[in-house]
């Protein structure tokens, strides 16, 4: 078990790991919310201080129903690792969804629909500073 000082997770419930963080499902210690915590693992501190802020910055920012809500950037008790406390969501990420067995042969047409309208809709507005150089053309085929 793991905690900050408002959240608790146990380390087996992984939701997704990745080079400099490990995604887990925890409870607010409070309310008994579920929520994902994505603690920071070493590697993640030899980024430089500016590239980690940068992150915690433009997720407290993003305020869209399809991009995942940041609720607070907490520390872990024991180890002072930084921790996002974020919105969880119950079907998992976009790709987990496509790599489910069930979906091999793809989507549905009216699922891939819904799934293009929401993914339409999280790109960024051109005229929006903060996410201008978020998206671009060339990272699609």
């Amino acid at each position: 078990m793991q905690s900050t000082p408002n959240y608790l997770w146990n380390t087996d419930d992984v939701l997704g790991q990745g080079a400099t963080a490990s995604v887990y499902k925890a409870r607010s210690k409070r309310s008994g919310e579920l929520v994902a915590v994505k603690v920071f693992n070493n590697a993640s501190y030899l980024r430089p201080q500016e590239v980690q802020m940068r992150e915690f910055e433009v997720l407290r920012k993003l305020n869209h129903k399809n991009i995942v809500k940041l609720f607070a950037v907490e520390e872990t008790g024991n180890s002072k690792q930084k921790v996002l406390v974020m919105e969880y969501c119950s079907r998992g990420s976009l790709l987990s969804v496509l790599e489910d067995p069930e979906n091999s042969f793809g989507l549905s047409e009216s699922e891939f629909l819904i799934v293009l309208h929401c993914v339409g809709n999280a790109l960024p507005v051109p005229t929006c500073p903060l996410l201008r150089p978020a998206v671009t053309v060339s990272q699609f085929p």
